[in-house]
This record gives structure tokens, sequence and C-alpha cells, in this order.
């Protein structure tokens, strides 16, 4: 029995928004007013608990709600019957790692749907949490490791936005970030690097890049962070430990080109994981500013505009960051503690800086992009708030007051208060064209969808058949458009997919012009339809195509 047949979740679950602020609410007060951390596994089988369950409204709701979700499931279910990359699957800028995690978990027996997709965004986005606290304790701030979490565990909590529910492709890179940084803080209070931890450290920076590319300068900063805590902690043995760390590295990506050369698609990977990302905002993001400085001094504003949510999380660490300044530099307070402390705080003063570069570098500006601040703003409040007079602590509390005026107007108006009502997933949870997809043809075929409409192939668990599931490379003008679409016809003479979909509709992403981006626009593409496939149904605007039985041979 699925867990929508026990529970449900309207448009305004009032009870249950005001039972998890109460018991956040608790929580916090508890911390400030008696000054007093709670036991490790206390504060987090709560933040755990208020975080799970204030998530379950969207466990439940079997929808996608960002397209890079659906592409994301429909690689990890094709790469479990075809796992060679480039061959079967193309993950564009987001890194294999994330696709082959969905891969294992079908393999174990999970269905990749879209509940295992919020489950598992969720899942990791803790695991972080839980990466970063034990990092703050590292770092012996006691009280304040708990407190300085607080805003970070309320914005994952009410916060709304799919953009940081859904299984975004930052989540997984920010795991294994968030594992570096607890290394070094070990480092940091142990006062030595063990061999071990250095492997681990060499092995997680390693995958790191096969998580996200974007995610690149930030391992870049860390790496070099973990060369400094060597030649500070281990003088002597510099080349020997900074051997242990490079062979480690290596030791990853020499595994994983030999894979792509043993397949014969190691050039793919360079040119479509390297190359192409590295043109990814010259070719699609022209409308950018073109200046960097004018990029970051617009910075702010960029977050306040496009940040979704996130700029409740970042108003508390910006009047502590202020806080601090003051007392530290203009009353010339607590220089003791900082020297002490200055080389691991400038690393994560450093790998800020990083966030701020690579976001400007992408100029795209999704909103799950600053999800990488997270685990150094939450170091930081960390530090703030060890630095600052207790009176200071109650800042924390402003990201869930902010959250709870959202809950208070939004019962007072009658505003629904949650954007994701069990019974709205359960009515849609099968569309009409997936619906008539499966007329034609049966789940573990392979299919095609021309568009950004990669919910089709979750929905009826067929294949892609092509490396490319959502066509804006194919199908818009940029400069490597003409190898994107050669090999989207070459994939299809390989696959000979049972279905092939044209989902170009007036509503699809970026291409939401018919006339100009549909099928028979692209020559080749064209008479590969013609001559293989018949039109069996249009449903509103998206045309299905079942393949000839005479061309399946």
């Amino acid at each position: 029995m699925t867990p929508t047949n026990w529970i449900y979740f309207d448009t305004s679950p009032t009870t249950w928004w005001l039972l998890n602020h109460l018991a956040l609410g608790v929580v916090s007060f508890w911390l400030i007013r008696r000054q007093q951390a709670l036991p490790d596994w206390v504060f987090l089988l709560a933040i755990g608990a208020v975080t799970g369950l204030m998530r379950l409204p969207v466990f439940l709701y079997n929808l996608p709600l960002n397209p890079d979700e659906s592409q994301l499931l429909a690689q990890g279910l094709t790469l479990a019957y075809d796992p060679i990359l480039y061959r079967s699957v193309d993950p564009t800028t987001s890194g294999p790692c994330n696709s082959f995690l969905l891969t294992f978990l079908y393999l174990l027996g999970f269905k990749l749907d879209f509940h295992l997709a919020h489950v598992l965004s969720w899942a990791l986005t803790f695991a972080s949490l839980v990466l970063i606290y034990q990092s703050l304790k590292r770092l012996q701030l006691r009280l304040y490791a708990q407190l300085a979490l607080l805003p970070a565990v309320v914005f994952v909590s009410f916060g709304q936005d799919e953009d940081y529910l859904h299984y975004y492709s930052e989540s997984l890179s920010i795991v294994l970030l968030s594992l570096n940084v607890y290394l070094m803080s070990c480092w940091h209070q142990q006062k030595k690097v063990r061999l071990f931890e250095l492997t681990v450290f060499g092995i997680s920076t390693a995958l790191i890049v096969l998580c996200k590319i974007q995610a690149l300068p930030l391992a870049f900063v860390l790496g070099v962070g973990c060369l400094f805590f060597i030649y500070t902690l281990h003088k002597q043995q510099f080349f020997v430990y900074a051997s242990v760390l490079t062979l480690s590295v290596l030791g990853v990506w020499g595994a994983w080109l030999a894979h792509m050369w043993s397949y014969g698609v190691l050039e793919d990977f360079y040119f479509y994981y390297i190359k192409a990302n590295a043109l990814l905002k010259k070719n699609f993001v022209a409308n950018s500013p073109k200046s960097p400085l004018r990029l970051l001094l617009m910075f702010p504003l960029i977050i306040y505009t496009n940040g979704k949510g996130i700029e409740y999380f970042f108003l508390p660490i910006l009047l502590l960051g202020v806080g601090f300044l003051s007392f530290v530099f203009f009353k010339r307070k607590h220089w003791k503690t900082l020297i002490i402390k200055h080389y691991f705080w400038t690393i994560i003063v450093a790998y800020v800086v990083m966030v701020i570069i690579t976001v400007i570098r992408t100029g795209s500006f999704y909103p799950h992009h600053f999800t990488y601040f997270i685990l150094p703003c939450c170091l930081l409040a960390g530090l703030f708030l060890s630095s600052l007079p207790t009176q200071w602590n109650w800042i924390v509390l402003l990201t869930q007051g902010i959250y709870f005026s959202h809950l208070l107007i939004g019962t007072i108006t009658k505003k629904g208060i949650n954007k994701y009502p069990t019974f709205i997933s359960e009515m849609e949870e099968l569309s009409p064209v997936g619906r008539t997809i499966l007329r034609y043809a049966k789940p573990g075929e392979y299919l095609v969808v021309w568009g950004w409409d990669c919910q089709y192939y979750v929905e009826t668990q067929m294949l892609q058949g092509v490396n490319e599931n959502h066509s804006v490379r194919s199908a818009m003008e940029h400069s490597l458009q003409d190898v994107y679409l050669q090999r989207y016809v070459r994939d299809m003479t390989r696959t000979k997919p049972a279905i092939f979909v044209d989902a170009i509709t007036t509503e699809t992403l970026w291409m939401e012009d018919p006339d100009k981006y549909g099928h028979q626009n692209y020559p080749a593409l064209a008479k590969e339809i013609s001559t293989h496939y018949t039109l069996k149904a249009t449903v509103n605007g998206v045309r299905i195509y079942a393949r000839n039985s005479k061309t399946t041979l």
C-alpha cells in the first residue's frame, strides 16, 4: 500500500506547518535561552524529523518538480540497461555520478519515479547538513554549531520552491564537498593529517568533478587548502603526503578515463562533457551581462531577484557578519582566536569567493546553483556567533520568523501555503500523452522525445533512445548544433526506438514555437521519422509516432 492511501495534503495544511514550526521553535529557544547544546543524537534527530516531515507533501507528489529531475531519472533508468556513458546517455552539465546513483538504486529494486527522486533529494541535503554540523563541532564551536545550522534547517524545511526540492545535480557534489571540509576540520582539530583521511579526500575530490563540472573550481580551492594543511602540519613529509593526495585523485580519474577508452567513448567524454560545457554560457546565455565586474557588483541583487527563498537563509548570516566585522575589527576583539584559526577560515572565505565566481561564470543564475553557499555560510555563521555577545544569538531565528509570517499571511488570506497537494499528484500521475504512448509500446522499450518533456520516459518507464534526452542542444541554434543533431539521428538509427514523440508545443521550455522547432524542420531527422514511423495520435499538440513493424528488424 502506497503512502498516498493513508495520508493526504491539501493546499493549506496549516496544522501540519504549525506543529513543525513549534517543534523547531522549541529546539531553537532551548538552545538560545539555556545556552547549552543538545546531545548530538537529539539535535540530529530533531532536525532530521522536522526537515523530513515538512518534505512529506513533496515525497507523496509523484510529478516532476523541475525538468532536470526527469532528465536524471531517465538517464538512471537507461544506464541500468546500457551502462556505457556517451553511448546511451549524455548527462550534459550534470556529471555521471548523479545518474549512476539512480541506477544503483534501481538495481537494488527501487522504482525510478518522482517519489524516489524527492526522497533522495532530501536525504542528500540532510547528509550535507550532518557533515556541516560535524565540521562545526570539530572546530570546537559547541553550542554555536547547532545555532549556526538553524537558518539552513529552516530553509530546507519550509522552502517551497521546486528548485530546492527536486533531485538537482548539485546535491551529490555538495555532499562530497561537505565531506572534504569535514576532513579538513578534523585536521584542524587534531593537528595532523592521517593518510587514510587524505586518501578519502583525494577520492572525493576526483568524484566531485564527475558529479557537476561547475563544482571543479570549488574542488580546486579545497585541494589547495589540503596542500596548505599538509605543508603546515607535515612540512618534512610534504612530498610524501602530497603524492598520496595526487595518486588518490589520479587513481579515480585514471580508472574512469581507461573505462571510457576501453568502450571507445573517451573522445566523446572530452567533447560533450568538457568542451561543450565550457561553451555553454556562450551558446545558451547570450543575454547575460558580459562584464564579470558588473555581475559581481550586481550579485546581491541577483540573489534577491533569483533566490526564490534562499535569500531568507542569507539574511541572518549577513547581519551576523556585519556584527562580526564591527566587534573584531573596530573594537579589536578576538584577534588571538582568529590568529589561531586563520588558515582554516581563509580557505572558507576563498571558497565563498569561488562560489560567487562559479555562479557568475555560468551566467544562468538558476536558484539551485546558490545551494553551494550553504556549506561555507553555515561555517562562517558558527564563527560569527562564537565571536559575538550572546544577545546576537537571537538573529538566527530571523529565517524562521519570515517563514512563520508566510504561514500566518497564507492562513489569514486563505492563500494556499502548500504547492504540492497530494490529490493533484494522484490525478495527473500518468498524463494523457503517457497513456497514449503505452498503447503502442511497453516499459523497457526505447522511446525518443523531441522537446524538453523527459517526464514521459519516467511515466512510461521506457529507455531513452538517444543520448540527449531533452533535445535542446540538437534543436536550438548554437556553434555545436550540427554535431549534436547528427548524433541524435545516429542514435535513433542504432536503437530503433519503438516510439518517437514530437513534444514541441507552445508550452515547451525554451522551444515554444512548433513552427520553428518541430522535427520536420530538421531534414535528417524528418527523413528518419517519415521513413520508419507513422503518426498514431496527437494529444494536446504532442505528436506520437510508432515505428513501422516492417522496419523493426
